[in-house]
């Protein structure tokens, strides 16, 4: 009789699992610590495709049980504007959420990386995109997300609302959204680097899978048409891959795009700052000068010529450093 009860109730189970399977799987990548306040950097390929949500986000982890506060700052690509990004506040309980959406207006997200930043401090949070700052929020939603720490998270979804997002169409898929590094500095106010309110803390670059500090969902929530799988998030080429597929057709083949456009350099000085120089493909010579993810300087030249090929560009009058322009 037990083992007949225990043959029904196994039954049963595959039933329900069979049932409520959704038939594409995403992935949501997330921190397993949480943090309070910082500078979040990522340069990463998102994916634009209608009904699609590609995302940046720090979050609550409880948030959806209800019964406390929500907590949310997010960076969405929503898959009907192919050529803007959504910024977000979310607070308030489960029940009642507040929100504060803003769409911003760049072309061709999905077809080159980008560097997405927060600044979340006690008195602000601000927005940036490849260094310059989009958005700034104050008051009472600012102070509503200091209540708790938050996990950084990425995720790759599709959303059943259609006026928000787009109406969905199958024969996208697979479509994956590509990491390169993550960065985080720690909010240090009046003694970060180079006098801002930043220490840098770590960085991932993805030579490897960092199980302690990264863990892969296996949920879903309502309003999602995804079931989110572990083995849709993979690590390769010194990148974090996202995927988007059918159900059953979890994982990634072929190539990893690179990140083209950080030839010049990308590393750090010899005082343990982050520097990239990001050159523009249709000015000869010009480029992006980014200093801790900040940016310093666009469209410009250096200060002055050392040699063939080689140009020295001062570090906030600190100091000197050596970049390398191709020509």
């Amino acid at each position: 009789m037990f083992k007949l009860g225990l043959y029904c109730a196994l039954i049963f189970l595959l039933l329900n699992l069979s049932i409520t399977a959704k038939n594409y799987n995403g992935a949501e990548l997330y921190s397993k610590g949480s943090l309070k306040y910082g500078r979040f950097d990522v340069r990463m390929r998102v994916v634009c495709g209608s009904g699609i949500i590609s995302s940046f986000f720090l979050y609550y982890n409880d948030s959806y049980l209800g019964g406390g506060p929500w907590g949310e700052i997010d960076m969405e690509i929503v898959g009907k504007h192919e050529n803007a990004f959504q910024s977000n506040l979310i607070t308030g309980t489960a029940a009642s959420k507040k929100t504060s959406e803003e769409l911003h207006d760049f072309d061709s997200l999905s077809q080159s990386y980008h560097t997405y930043s927060f600044e979340w401090t006690p008195e602000y949070i601000a927005w940036f995109f490849d260094g310059e700052e989009v958005r700034r929020s104050t008051g009472s939603q600012v102070t509503d997300c200091q209540k708790k720490e938050m996990s950084i998270r990425f995720n790759l979804w599709i959303s059943d609302v259609v006026s928000w997002a787009g109406q969905f169409n199958q024969s996208i898929l697979p479509v994956y959204q590509y990491i390169n590094w993550v960065k985080y500095s720690s909010y240090t106010p009046g003694s970060g680097s180079d006098g801002t309110d930043f220490t840098p803390e770590w960085e991932d670059d993805f030579d490897t899978f960092n199980s302690t500090r990264w863990g892969k969902g296996d949920w879903t929530f309502d309003g999602n048409l995804v079931d989110f799988s572990p083995n849709n998030i993979v690590v390769r080429d010194g990148y974090c891959i996202i995927c988007l597929t059918n159900a059953g057709a979890t994982g990634f083949s072929g190539d990893v795009p690179k990140d083209l456009t950080t030839p010049v350099l990308h590393g750090k000085s010899e005082t343990g700052r982050r520097i990239s120089i990001t050159p523009f493909p249709n000015l000869a010579s010009h480029f992006s000068v980014s200093l801790d993810g900040r940016l310093l300087s666009r469209k410009s030249r250096p200060f002055n010529r050392k040699a063939a090929n080689f140009w020295i560009m001062r570090e906030n009058n600190n100091g000197m450093m050596k970049i390398i322009i191709l020509e």
